[in-house]
């Protein structure tokens, strides 16, 4: 795979086996509305809730956001570290499950990315966002396009949050949400 934009645009990196990386248009599309939403990232800080290959940390990384990221495969986080030791970066991960410690983080993010298991429950990812997402911040969640109704009720039940925005691209649904 290669990065689609920022400093590192065009460098390789390496996917762990098992994982599903997301697509280079649907990360161009994720950066460009954020782009378009806060103007630049200067300043700007990104969750990345489910590392999995790694690539929209890198992303963001080469677009000049900080990162946090969650991951609990030691095999991916090597790959992940591998990775930004080519580019001359160091991602913050940590080994840990992103829902569970997430909670017990002190700062609050502009940026919150979840790209979960496309069977999982969205309930807590949600709950997580409220309490981690600077006011001005989004989401951005990627889910399977049959999974979205889903979705979207499970994001219905938070008064606190709303969509701001999606796009479809194949099977995979970007929903943008934004506190409300």
């Amino acid at each position: 795979m290669q990065l689609t934009g920022g400093q590192y645009k065009g460098r390789k990196v390496a996917t762990p086996k098992g994982v599903r990386p997301t697509l280079s248009n649907v990360r161009e599309s994720v950066f460009s509305v954020l782009y378009s939403y806060f103007g630049d990232f200067c300043g700007k800080n990104f969750l990345d809730l489910f590392l999995g290959s790694a690539i929209m940390t890198l992303e963001a990384l080469s677009r000049g956001f900080s990162t946090v990221s969650f991951e609990i495969n030691p095999q991916v986080i090597r790959c992940a570290k591998d990775n930004a030791k080519s580019l001359g970066v160091k991602p913050v991960i940590i080994k840990a499950d992103s829902l569970s410690a997430s909670v017990k983080l002190e700062c609050k993010f502009s940026v919150i990315y979840a790209d979960p298991p496309w069977d999982y429950s969205y309930t807590d990812i949600f709950k997580c966002c409220e309490k981690l997402l600077l006011s001005d911040g989004l989401v951005v969640i990627e889910c399977d396009k049959k999974k979205k109704p889903d979705v979207l009720l499970e994001l219905a039940s938070f008064h606190t949050l709303e969509l701001f925005r999606e796009k479809n691209y194949g099977r995979c649904c970007l929903l943008f949400v934004r506190l409300s």
